[in-house]
């Protein structure tokens, strides 16, 4: 596979170059798009909006400007509009409210901008957000990473592409940028923040890139390099990190990976997988300390993460869990018919003799009466179980005169008769090696006299097995629950 070379272009491109760059890096976006592009007035958006138009006249270009309320910013307003009225383009403007957060008023800043500009994109349909980054600002993004003592990922930098951020001018030199828009006669403005030399970014673009200068002489084009050849290094773990993914289990909110496959492979592959496991349960990546606590589990243990979630170990599992965990209240086994259960995304279904046509004679049959009926050969899938649980032991033939059933969580006190004699529920759902949250969600059914008769792919009621052999009247199986838009 050809792969472009890392880096970014050479100083003193022409602005022939500074458009192909510019087109390439909108190559992803769908012809006939909306497509937003934030535009402060200053020199990097103003080129970003000229160039995405000039490149790409097929996009419906939205101009959208957000103002901060931090200083006087109406001579930014006044820029954005004469460049909208010059490009013929709609433009949005949306004052905000920046409230910190702990994390200084850039990240603030920052923030409340993103967020306005998604709103903005959702009211206008556009499928992509274009932002003016250049390659100097992935340099300096890099070193601020690295002054806190960044991961591989975070090495990466930006990307071209994440998610709804398109960066089109990554690969190019911010010095090649103002060029563009000096030459062109465009008016721009300078935001005071970007000369501040008290800020992180301010520090590292005034004093630590010239400092660096002296040790190199393009630390930039070094430095996103670095990030370039990162971000393939990054790419290829993740890869494989997700082909570990594919071997987890879940049972409703819960997400599950076996120690086994981790051991299988690199630690730096295994925490990948871990992280990828935790972020589907929660909300965004976590932290690298939070991903190396579900790493240290021992079995049995538990550990409070951040986000309201929570992981345990258990017989070489690895669990994470919502602290809260989704419930519902007992629920009448429909007969001939399909019973929910939400909290484990399944449902039970019941199979009877005038439950659609008759059953090939194979399967489970009777043992007493020659003429009886007997059950459907079900196959349950073996993904809609947790560890600890069996395929064979997913389906259930009950007596035909079986009462009620009902379908309820377990509760403390809960029994089970089996061979070997009574024993509490709780104890064999552990012995059996089932993760602690799913304990908590998996069902248990029940007769009218709330005797425990099947924990569906566990164990059943030693009377209501032995009866179902004898005189089956009805099959209970587990079924995936249907996804939303299916049939």
């Amino acid at each position: 596979m050809t792969e472009s070379h890392p880096g970014p272009l050479p100083s003193g491109v022409s602005r022939e170059e500074v458009l192909a760059c510019v087109a390439c890096g909108l190559e992803g976006i769908p012809r006939g798009w909306c497509v937003l592009v934030a535009l402060s007035g200053g020199p990097d958006s103003t080129a970003l909006a000229y160039l995405a138009a000039e490149a790409r006249p097929d996009l419906d270009l939205v101009l959208a400007h957000v103002r901060h309320g931090l200083r006087d910013d109406e001579e930014d307003r006044a820029v954005v509009a004469q460049h909208a009225a010059w490009l013929g383009l709609p433009l949005e403007i949306r004052s905000v409210e920046v409230r910190r957060a702990g994390d200084g008023p850039a990240a603030a800043a920052r923030r409340a901008r993103y967020a306005a500009l998604r709103a903005i994109a959702a009211e206008r349909g556009a499928g992509a957000i274009l932002v003016g980054h250049t390659a100097d600002d992935q340099a300096e993004t890099l070193l601020l990473r690295l002054a806190r003592g960044t991961g591989l990922d975070g090495l990466a930098g930006m990307r071209p592409e994440a998610g709804d951020l398109v960066r089109p001018m990554l690969r190019l030199r911010r010095a090649d940028v103002h060029r563009f828009v000096l030459l062109e006669g465009l008016p721009s403005v300078t935001d005071p923040a970007n000369e501040d030399r008290d800020s992180g970014r301010g520090r590292v673009r005034h004093e630590v890139l010239p400092e660096l200068e002296e040790l190199a002489p393009d630390p930039v084009s070094a430095l996103v390099r670095l990030s370039d050849l990162a971000t393939r290094d990054a790419e290829a773990l993740d890869l494989w990190a997700r082909q570990v993914g594919a071997t987890t289990t879940s049972v409703g909110p819960v997400r599950m990976v076996s120690r086994e496959d981790l051991a299988a492979v690199p630690t730096a592959v295994a925490q990948r997988a871990l992280r990828h496991l935790v972020a589907a349960v929660g909300v965004g990546p976590p932290s690298a300390a939070a991903v190396a606590r579900v790493a240290a589990l021992t079995d049995g243990a538990v550990v409070d993460l951040p986000g309201g979630l929570r992981a345990s170990g258990a017989a070489g599992w690895l669990a994470v869990a919502p602290r809260e965990l989704p419930t519902q209240e007992p629920t009448a086994l429909i007969e001939g018919g399909l019973t929910p259960w939400g909290p484990a995304d399944l449902q039970v279904a019941w199979h009877g003799p005038g439950d659609g046509p008759a059953p090939e004679p194979r399967g489970q049959i009777s043992l007493e009466l020659s003429g009886a009926w007997t059950p459907p050969s079900v196959t349950v899938d073996a993904s809609l179980l947790p560890p600890g649980a069996h395929r064979q032991r997913a389906t259930l033939a009950v007596a035909e005169d079986t009462g009620p059933l009902v379908l309820r969580h377990r509760r403390p006190g809960d029994r089970l008769a089996l061979p070997s004699g009574r024993r509490r529920l709780k104890d064999v759902l552990i012995d059996a090696g089932v993760p602690r949250p799913v304990r908590h969600l998996w069902p248990v059914v029940v007769d009218a006299d709330d005797r425990v008769c099947w924990v569906p792919g566990i164990a059943a009621d030693r009377d209501v097995l032995d009866a179902g052999r004898r005189r089956p009247g009805a099959l209970l199986a587990l079924r995936a629950r249907p996804t939303p838009g299916s049939h």
